[in-house]
């Protein structure tokens, strides 16, 4: 039995309000300062929030959202699997709006 592959990690999607991009790139700004201070202070890795900030942006930017898909598409069917899974434990119906998760994920 085979599987059918993997959809894209971020839906594509209309381009938000500018005051929602503002806001999005904002917080894109933030999560990296906090990965740059995370890189700094050995005790907190910053990966987590450079990938927080990679996604905000692809909220924003179609290029930036292509290349967080194409980032997601190098990672194992495996990793992907499980990332999905954690997402889908604490994805809301917004959540899941944006991000792509499909039922047969969290089986």
């Amino acid at each position: 039995m085979t599987r059918a592959p993997m959809p894209d990690l971020l839906r594509s999607r209309t381009p938000p309000p500018r005051w929602r991009a503002a806001i999005f790139i904002l917080g894109a700004v933030v999560c990296f300062a906090l990965g740059v201070v995370g890189w700094l202070i050995p005790v907190v890795t910053g990966l987590p929030f450079y990938v927080l900030g990679l996604i905000l942006l692809g909220l924003v930017s179609d290029r930036m959202r292509r290349l967080v898909n194409s980032m997601e598409r190098r990672l194992p069917e495996m990793v992907r699997r499980r990332v999905r899974q954690m997402i889908a434990r604490r994805a809301g119906p917004r959540l899941r709006s944006i991000i792509h998760v499909p039922d047969d994920v969290t089986r």
